[in-house]
């Protein structure tokens, strides 16, 4: 498993995935994340390319559409045909099914699966995991995403995660204002 993104929800999510059977390896511009998941047993790699050539499932934490699109694009040249792509920010919601296409010109496969819980759900492994995109695809990623979270729904095509999150968030602040 691979996870790039370190910051305040994707380093305790990325801890999480030190305890996956097949190895993690991680990937930062900031050194200090990274040299906390190394000594927490984590492979640090050099680049985004590095990273996807050998991890099987990359789950991406970053902040804005364009970052998004900017890792994809570096794991496109890079990444073994059948590998999954589980971006974990909360995106724009018309960027998964673009992602899915571009993924899938290339042999991979992207899921849209954004979290709820903040950087204490993050580090206790209770996050909420709302997962957008193919049967194949969530069968994938599941795994790696139960270590991280004790409430993981397969909300059905890629873009409902994102829906599913962004209506959570609606209910949520809707629920404070009232309150």
């Amino acid at each position: 498993v691979g996870f790039i993104g370190l910051g305040n929800i994707g380093k305790p999510m990325a801890l999480r995935l030190t305890k996956w059977d097949g190895g993690l390896t991680v990937f930062d511009i900031a050194p200090e994340p990274l040299a906390e998941l190394e000594t927490a047993g984590a492979r640090v790699a050099a680049s985004v390319a590095e990273l996807a050539a050998e991890c099987s499932v990359i789950s991406v934490m970053v902040n804005t559409d364009d970052q998004v699109r900017d890792v994809m694009g570096q794991v496109l040249g890079a990444a073994k045909p059948g590998t999954v792509l589980v971006v974990h920010s909360t995106i724009s919601p018309d960027l998964p099914p673009r992602l899915e296409d571009l993924g899938g010109r290339h042999d991979l496969l992207v899921v849209d699966a954004p979290v709820s819980g903040g950087a204490m759900g993050a580090a206790d492994g209770t996050l909420a995991i709302m997962v957008g995109g193919t049967e194949a695809a969530f069968a994938a990623a599941e795994g790696p995403l139960r270590l991280m979270g004790t409430e993981v729904v397969h909300c059905g095509p890629i873009g409902n995660g994102t829906a599913a999150k962004l209506a959570r968030n609606l209910l949520h602040f809707v629920a404070f204002t009232a309150t």
